[in-house]
């Protein structure tokens, strides 16, 4: 089934999907100045231990929102050169079902590193 789709509604998507990589690169950045905080304090060994795994994540989790927001924006350069209505298969453009997939699994990891951050925090003295 063809669907055409207005390319102000990708951009739309789009943008609403960099502004959410920033939101978790500002949520990323507030995690890693707790986890110094941590770090700096005098927490058991078994705490920084954790310190550490979550560092690496986090770091993980930030090169990843880097890659995302540079991909998207690729994207919308992409769809910025396209015809003002593109036609398509339930695919706008060739990396548009990609980015779309991409963004659904990134905040599925995103939310699960979140919340076990969160578990971490309360009993990290």
């Amino acid at each position: 089934m063809e669907i055409t789709t207005p390319t102000e509604e990708l951009h739309q998507q789009l943008n609403s999907w960099k502004e959410e990589v920033n939101e978790v690169r500002n949520e990323v950045k507030m995690m890693r100045e707790r986890l110094e905080q941590i770090a700096l304090s005098k927490a058991s060994r078994d705490v920084m231990t954790q310190v550490e795994h979550f560092e690496n994540r986090l770091l993980r989790e930030r090169e990843v929102a880097d890659e995302m927001h540079h991909d998207i924006k690729q994207c919308a350069k992409r769809v910025a050169n396209t015809p003002v209505t593109v036609v398509h298969d339930d695919r706008p453009i060739d990396d548009f079902q990609t980015i779309q997939h991409r963004m659904e699994i990134f905040r599925k990891l995103y939310l699960s590193l979140k919340e076990e951050f969160n578990q971490f925090i309360p009993c990290e003295v």
